[in-house]
């Protein structure tokens, strides 16, 4: 019998909306000096003197307390790595995706580490959403993973010319407010769907991968969504999407398009973000960049599993 959440979670921690913008110390933080210092003192061969590390492991320890019994997300405030080049930036941002737990292969390419920039693409001809300026599309990473990861991070290197706001959901805020409107539609995404694994699949596999995008377990809601990738799923596997399926897709786009219930940040230079991948949705508005193309919008994301 599946297990499903039956009650409005009350919790600010985990269910909030947009007012949290007015809580800002609940997502951004900074690093002390302590630490800024220590990274400092070890900026030659940052990665290799990884062990000396030991103030900048403990805070980001700390931090990880938001990402899984806080609000789900933190911002590190750009100006703490003010006195850092832009590669030692990068080795800052590998450092702490490696404290958060275990790097995944994001792709069959085999990277660890995936650029977001603009590359002329659309998301209607097939394009990934990273690589295109388009917004609006709500989701988790990685859906079509049987094991979706549990973190994803982001440096942010260039934010674009305007727009390219991002935006943050709490998985328990959709689900109280599908649970306030109806019961019968939250019920069905419980079931499972077929999401779409784009093309990256080993031979004699399935193209899709079958789960639901609610999951109550062990107290704990989860969810894994991308509209687009259930569509396509769908008509991969040539079953038709039902009419209540399709009702329940729209309610949960209608309410994750609700500004009342989401959190804007709009990432500057040298900004690092970190979210819960399980209880967080994210997306952004669509952006228009710079003319000059080395100052394009351009982020590096990470996938990270949880150790624990």
């Amino acid at each position: 019998m599946i297990q499903i959440l039956d009650e409005i979670i009350t919790d600010k921690n985990f269910a909030w909306d947009s007012t949290l913008q007015n809580k800002i110390e609940k997502f951004y933080v900074e690093l002390t000096d302590a630490a800024i210092d220590e990274l400092l003192e070890n900026k030659i061969n940052l990665e290799e003197n990884y062990e000396n590390l030991v103030i900048l492991q403990n805070e980001i320890k700390e931090f990880k307390k938001i990402l899984v019994s806080g609000c789900g997300f933190f911002v590190i405030n750009n100006s703490c790595f003010s006195n850092f080049s832009e590669d030692e930036k990068k080795s800052i941002f590998s450092i702490i995706c490696k404290i958060l737990g275990t790097l995944y292969v994001q792709n069959i390419k085999n990277e660890k580490y995936v650029v977001i920039t603009d590359e002329g693409k659309s998301m209607k001809t097939g394009g990934r959403y990273h690589q295109t300026k388009e917004g609006g599309s709500f989701h988790t990473d990685s859906p079509q993973w049987s094991k979706t990861p549990d973190y994803i991070a982001m440096l942010c290197l260039h934010p674009a010319k305007t727009g390219g706001t991002s935006k943050f959901l709490s998985a328990y805020s959709i689900h109280n407010q599908m649970f306030k409107e109806n019961r019968i539609l939250l019920e069905q995404l419980y079931n499972k769907f077929h999401f779409d694994k784009r093309n990256e699949y080993k031979k004699n596999e399935s193209p899709t991968v079958f789960e639901p995008i609610f999951k109550y377990e062990n107290k704990n809601l989860t969810l894994r969504y991308l509209r687009n990738y259930i569509d396509k799923g769908h008509e991969i596997q040539k079953q038709t999407l039902t009419k209540i399926q399709i009702k329940s897709l729209d309610l949960l786009d209608k309410i994750s398009h609700n500004d009342d219930i989401s959190v804007n940040y709009d990432l500057k230079s040298d900004d690092m973000v970190f979210f819960n991948n399980n209880r967080v949705l994210h997306g952004r508005t669509s952006f228009e960049d710079h003319e000059d193309p080395n100052q394009k919008r351009y982020l590096i994301r990470a996938w990270i599993k949880d150790n624990n």
